[in-house]
């Protein structure tokens, strides 16, 4: 963990309505996603196994061995979640993420030439106004990639 997650003060009346501050909970992805992709092939070029994949027309079977589904598309994903670390700033974590993969530009653009490559960061807050913000450095590590950004952001009101 790079900085030590802000927290709430402990002198506050009870019922005080909190606004502003990180993202409470993310869970970040790194999906390429294709109706031709071949998980094996981004496999090779990025030298690690996804987390979870499928391809196009290759069914997926149940533990008894039947057909659950045959897949109308395929895709290739890593995923980090609040249980893989304590990093709690969404662009760390997304850069933890990252690390578990090659830095070499050439990889990435073999890959992002061929299927669409793109981050998706699932956010949820349990208050308004709250934020992250992404450096510079990152954007241009993803930028360079041919990485896409994507966001779900979910919020339930009391």
């Amino acid at each position: 963990m790079k900085a030590e997650k802000p927290t709430i003060p402990r002198c506050a009346p009870e019922g005080t309505r909190w606004t502003g501050g990180p993202i409470e909970w993310f869970r970040i992805t790194l999906k390429v996603k294709s109706e031709d992709i071949v998980p094996d092939e981004v496999s090779r070029f990025f030298g690690c196994e996804p987390d979870v994949s499928q391809q196009k027309d290759k069914p997926i079977l149940r533990d008894d061995g039947t057909v659950k589904r045959v897949p109308k598309f395929g895709y290739w994903n890593m995923v980090i979640s609040p249980e893989d670390t304590d990093e709690w700033d969404c662009c760390e974590a997304a850069m933890a993420l990252l690390d578990r993969l090659p830095t070499d530009i050439d990889s990435w653009l073999s890959v992002s030439s061929k299927y669409p490559v793109g981050i998706v960061f699932a956010l949820s807050m349990d208050s308004s106004n709250k934020g992250f913000s992404f450096s510079n450095q990152f954007l241009k590590y993803v930028g360079d990639r041919g990485i896409n950004l994507e966001f779900d952001i979910y919020h339930e009101e009391d």
